[in-house]
């Protein structure tokens, strides 16, 4: 085993959505003694990983001074974004995790930064509100490695979350009597490239294992890259498809944005999001226009180069949704 091999990769934080299909599919391509995994819920850790040599650290983003020590015998840091859509606060995480691991001993190398996929092909701007967090973030990476010469990163900007399409279609009830997506958006194409989440975990676990084991190749040091679905989807395709999975016609109603952001069924779901009130759900709203610019609609192939494999369609995603 080469001396590259055995450098150590954690996964912060690694019991989320996101988080746990990483990790479950990385301990599938590394062996358990290269991975440390790190989490305010060490308990939610399967314990048949911690048998086979899977490393288990506590940390918080919320407690900074839970990050003393934590990225200690850490190369590679797999960071997955503070799950807000605050900018500031969210930005800030970022800048403390990422300081704390370049502090630790010996200091990371490498930061894989899980974005989100606004901003087009690599774009450093979107119309969305959720991004700017993740534009500053991916900023001040491409800032420090001029500071730090032996860190590198690479900025993975998860598809948009098949799972989420109630986010996108203002909360839509399929199993109601609806038959109206009221959203600020006409419907018409450009669209989403919707990716499912084990996907998107299973191809940045393979990313990662890219890296690893050819780190002076590797495709993305200090550049962005898009994992997205294999077809963008207009909004008012995905309600057809709504539509069909229930049995009837489903179609786009287009509102204004005051309307969309103060409807008491998109304020409700989205009060975990931020500070509460519509503000959040203003804010939200936004990802409308980002839709209509096309900064979603992304279609590139390398999700399905990396899983070796097509993705899970669209349709599967929804219909497994929608039969539990």
């Amino acid at each position: 085993m080469s001396p590259q091999s055995t450098k150590k990769v954690a996964i912060f934080p690694a019991a989320g959505k996101l988080g746990t299909s990483v990790y479950q599919h990385i301990t599938k391509v590394l062996p358990p003694e290269q991975i440390i995994l790190i989490t305010r819920h060490p308990d939610k850790i399967p314990h048949d990983l911690v048998k086979v040599g899977v490393e288990v650290r506590k940390a918080d983003y919320n407690a900074p001074e839970s990050f003393k020590d934590v990225f200690d015998s850490v190369s590679y840091m797999f960071l997955i974004s503070y799950p807000s859509i605050e900018i500031e606060h969210r930005f800030q995480a970022h800048q403390k995790a990422i300081t704390a691991a370049l502090d630790s001993s010996p200091g990371i190398e490498h930061v894989f930064y899980t974005s989100l996929g606004f901003g087009g092909d690599g774009q450093s701007q979107s119309a969305a509100y959720v991004m700017q967090a993740h534009l500053k973030t991916e900023a001040w990476l491409r800032e420090l490695v001029t500071k730090h010469s032996k860190l590198t990163y690479t900025v993975i900007r998860e598809g948009i979350y098949s799972e989420t399409w109630p986010m996108y279609t203002g909360f839509f009830e399929v199993k109601g009597s609806d038959n109206k997506v009221r959203v600020p958006h006409d419907g018409s194409a450009p669209g989403i490239a919707w990716a499912c989440i084990s996907d998107l975990g299973e191809a940045s676990a393979n990313l990662v294992k890219e890296f690893v084991e050819e780190p002076r190749n590797a495709r993305y040091i200090n550049k962005i890259v898009v994992l997205s679905g294999p077809k963008s989807w207009s909004l008012k395709e995905t309600a057809e498809l709504l539509g069909n999975m229930a049995g009837k016609q489903v179609s786009v109603e287009q509102v204004s944005f005051d309307d969309h952001a103060n409807d008491p069924k998109v304020t409700t779901p989205l009060g975990s999001h931020g500070p509460g009130g519509n503000q959040v759900a203003r804010d939200w709203t936004t990802v409308f226009e980002a839709i209509r610019n096309g900064e979603t609609s992304v279609v590139n192939g390398e999700l399905e180069r990396l899983l070796g494999r097509p993705p899970e369609s669209f349709e599967t995603t929804v219909k497994k949704m929608l039969s539990t």
